[in-house]
């Protein structure tokens, strides 16, 4: 596969002169939770008509609802990314993040070195000539127009460059430019470039230099030709890939944070805080080392497997104090609650003098109580933690006082979240990657899981063997199982993880593994990345290992996060059960192929008229054939050498994939 560069930090051209074997965490090519939504909603692709909504003052977003693509009632496109996991430190949970990917999930066609257009975020049409209450009247630049906005670079993803850039562009319902056609003229709108910063700086030393890890931008708007019926604004970002020497390394990257973007009347330059309290992080899982585990599992040792406390994160973020009250329940599927924690009432200082609340009841609430521990006929068991808080009615921003998790009991282990913000794999060198699990009781170790982040290229569809380690001094020891030649599938919707099964599951007891120790992972013989499916929210960098010299060296913290690879522990149930795009599952014969052709069996549950294509590409993973399935392939024109076969089932929307040897 194609190196990347890593989201750490931008590899100086001495890097590639005399590269090094590492672990290394790059960006994505494809932001899947965009790509899904673009899928299913394909007819909201296209920016919503010119003024066919107008938006009344004040305008306020803080994307507390996280909706991938920004509410189309304040916001006419879908190129940003509504999401809680990209900003670091955020003051209300949900940002926007523009990047290089665009509204289908995918890199900009004209991505490259050199800075190009990226994303766009564009409010809808605003009355800006009037306002309404309490009494109707026209707009002038009297009344105090500010619109408002915080920015982060960076965040958890990748630094924007030094060469890209944010902008904040207005638009006049009267400018536009004119471009008379052979047949008709055409009304673009033009835009004025009102406010702009460069890239070239981390988040932390960002954070150093701003007092804070976000920083607030206001804007007046006074000149006449912007108090219109149908004006504008729109943040936009210039994006750049890893330079040409480099090409292998280049991915998503250049994220740019935004977060409570406000318009309205009768404020000034010192109008810096917004009257809100606000939960500012993601809820939280109640266990104390996975945020999934199997149910059997957790009944064993249920007590240690809860957290002691949790960490919560309340940003009061206007300037006086406000008193609220705290509190989360605890409930199994959609029944009433069995647990409920109140925290009573306090009072919240402001965020931009104390930060987060410390006051330890909210901060830290304790997890009195446990996940009931049920009966073993139970296999699969889901319950939600519901936070929220309780403010002062006039602080009428309610979207961000509640936040939910839903935690979820299956045969399955998670250290990650389910969401990709970028990927990791070994690069420079062969070598093998693993993950640390420890059991509570003896059980059956069956499969693995893990989410292959796709590449533009698809070159990280490589052969590689899965393995099952012991442990030995706090390290993978003895190779246990090995799946020999797996070709890991790209995963292509959101939390798709591919399921390997083990022809023969392995026992997991403290014989063969001490302490009910064992590691999954994998070993590669090329020396390409992979990219693996890297959660960067959760951390447990302790519990990954790789290997490129011989010896086993634990990742360190400035890799922090989760790779995306499950193991599935005990019985199988519908919720891990096989699944076709993952197995090979189809015959193909005679293989190697000595002669001009070779014949196709389709896996068992497909059928002929299931609309299936075939696919046959090099080592180098170039496409080199598609076309409709026929049972015989010809060969004729095929050197010699190693193919991969994939064959794609559009009713079923499943792949399965096998390696040929072409011998003649």
């Amino acid at each position: 596969m194609k190196i990347k560069f890593t989201i750490l930090l931008f590899i100086f051209l001495a890097s590639v002169l005399a590269p090094r074997a590492q672990e290394v965490i790059t960006g994505l090519d494809f932001n899947i939770a965009v790509k899904k939504l673009f899928e299913q909603q394909k007819s909201l692709k296209s920016a919503t008509a010119y003024d066919t909504v107008f938006v009344k003052l004040p305008f306020f977003d803080d994307f507390s609802t996280i909706s991938i693509w920004p509410l189309p009632e304040r916001w006419a496109d879908n190129y940003a990314f509504v999401n809680t996991d990209y900003a670091k430190n955020a003051l209300t949970v949900g940002v926007a993040t523009l990047d290089a990917i665009d509204e289908t999930g995918a890199l900009y066609a004209d991505a490259g070195s050199y800075p190009f257009e990226a994303d766009k975020l564009t409010s809808q049409p605003i009355r800006l000539d009037s306002i309404f209450t309490p009494v109707a009247r026209a707009l002038a630049a009297s009344d105090s127009v500010y619109l408002s906005f915080v920015y982060q670079p960076q965040g958890r993803g990748a630094m924007p460059a030094k060469k890209d850039s944010l902008l904040l562009e207005f638009h006049s319902p009267l400018n536009f430019d004119t471009i008379f056609g052979e047949n008709d003229t055409t009304y673009v709108p033009r835009w004025d470039l009102i406010w702009s910063t460069g890239g070239g700086m981390q988040v932390d030393t960002f954070a150093v230099k701003n007092h804070g890890y976000f920083s607030q931008v206001l804007i007046p708007v006074t000149k006449e030709k912007y108090l219109k019926k149908g004006f504008r604004f729109r943040f936009r970002n210039y994006a750049s890939l890893a330079n040409s020497y480099v090409p292998d390394w280049q991915s998503n990257g250049d994220q740019w944070n935004i977060d409570l973007v406000y318009l309205n009347t009768g404020r000034s330059l010192n109008d810096t805080s917004i009257k809100d309290i606000a939960f500012a992080d993601k809820a939280p899982s109640l266990l104390r080392n996975y945020q999934a585990m199997p149910y059997r599992q957790y009944r064993k040792n249920f007590l240690n497997e809860m957290q002691d406390t949790l960490d919560i994160r309340i940003a009061n973020i206007d300037n006086v104090p406000h008193n609220i009250s705290y509190g989360y329940n605890l409930r199994k599927d959609s029944q009433q609650p069995y647990e409920e924690y109140d925290a009573g009432n306090f009072s919240i200082y402001p965020f931009s003098e104390y930060g987060y609340s410390n006051y330890t009841p909210f901060a830290h609430p304790p997890v009195n109580s446990f996940y009931p521990i049920g009966t073993d006929a139970e296999q699969k068991v889901v319950f939600h933690s519901t936070h929220y808080i309780t403010t002062d009615p006039n602080l009428s921003i309610k979207q961000n006082d509640t936040i939910r998790f839903t935690q979820v009991f299956s045969n399955y282990y998670a250290y990650d979240d389910g969401t990709a913000e970028a990927g990791i794999g070994l690069n420079g060198s062969a070598g093998s990657y693993a993950v640390k699990f420890e059991l509570n009781d003896a059980d059956t170790l069956r499969a693995m899981q893990f989410y292959i982040n796709q590449t533009l290229s698809g070159t990280n569809n490589q052969y590689i063997d899965l393995l099952v380690w012991n442990d030995y001094l706090g390290a993978p020891g003895q190779v246990i199982l090995k799946m020999a030649d797996v070709i890991p599938l790209n995963s292509d919707s959101l939390n798709k993880f591919q399921t390997y099964w083990f022809e023969q599951p392995v026992v997991i007891d403290n014989s063969t593994f001490p302490g009910l120790i064992f590691y999954i992972g994998w070993q590669q013989g090329s020396i390409d990345n992979l990219n693996f499916g890297f959660d960067r929210y959760t951390d447990s960098h302790q519990q990954r290992f790789f290997n490129v010299t011989g010896n086993w060296q634990m990742s360190d913290v400035q890799h922090a996060g989760s790779l995306m690879l499950r193991p599935i522990v005990g019985l199988e149930n519908p919720l891990s059960k096989p699944d076709p795009a993952a197995a090979t599952t189809f015959k193909v014969y005679p293989n190697p192929v000595s002669g001009s052709y070779f014949n196709i069996e389709l896996p068992k549950t497909w059928q002929v008229s299931d609309d299936i294509s075939t696919e046959l590409l090099d080592v180098s993973g170039r496409l080199i054939h598609k076309n409709e399935y026929q049972p015989t392939f010809q060969t004729d024109n095929l050197s010699k050498g190693i193919y991969l076969l994939r064959l794609n089932n559009g009713r079923l929307q499943q792949s399965v994939s096998q390696r040929i040897i072409i011998s003649y």
